[in-house]
């Protein structure tokens, strides 16, 4: 009886951590490129394309909106739109204490995405056991950059 316990405890230990979510994206390459900018000032939305990487397309949004997130943090697209972060990722996640994490792991990023538009079907990754899919994603970054800014993490560029 005990051993039969044990199973049936490991199977579902082993079972619930193969749906456990990341909260980085997965290392399968792609890019993510902004596409258009519409409005001005702190009501301007950038619309960005990349590709998500999962096994079902819930999965696969949700990298592609990390994605995103992580490239308006740490990378930016213009003088417009510099990084929201000026020091390096590991030595932005070091200082936050904690907050940059809790804000993926909450998924409080979700509240800067405005839009997410799939462009494609979702596709198996040649000798990878993951799929792909093209999103649309549209972000307001000073939404983001107010978020990341009440975080008074004094070491940032605002």
């Amino acid at each position: 009886m005990k051993k039969i316990i044990l199973i049936l405890l490991l199977s579902i230990a082993t079972g619930g951590a193969g749906y456990a979510q990341k909260v980085k994206p997965v290392n399968y390459g792609g890019s993510v490129n902004l596409l258009e900018v519409k409005g001005r000032g702190s009501n301007a939305v950038l619309t960005l394309r990349t590709l998500g990487y999962g096994k079902n397309d819930a999965l696969a949004q949700e990298d592609a909106e990390v994605r995103v997130i992580r490239a308006l943090l740490y990378q930016g697209f213009s003088k417009d739109y510099p990084p929201v972060i000026t020091v390096g990722e590991a030595e932005a996640e070091q200082k936050s204490g904690g907050q940059l994490q809790a804000f993926f792991d909450n998924k409080a990023y979700k509240d800067c995405i405005s839009g997410v538009r799939p462009m494609g079907k979702l596709a198996k990754v040649k000798g990878e056991k993951v799929k792909k899919k093209p999103f649309d994603i549209t972000v307001n970054y000073y939404v983001l950059k107010n978020k990341v800014s009440a975080m008074n993490i004094d070491s940032f560029g605002f």
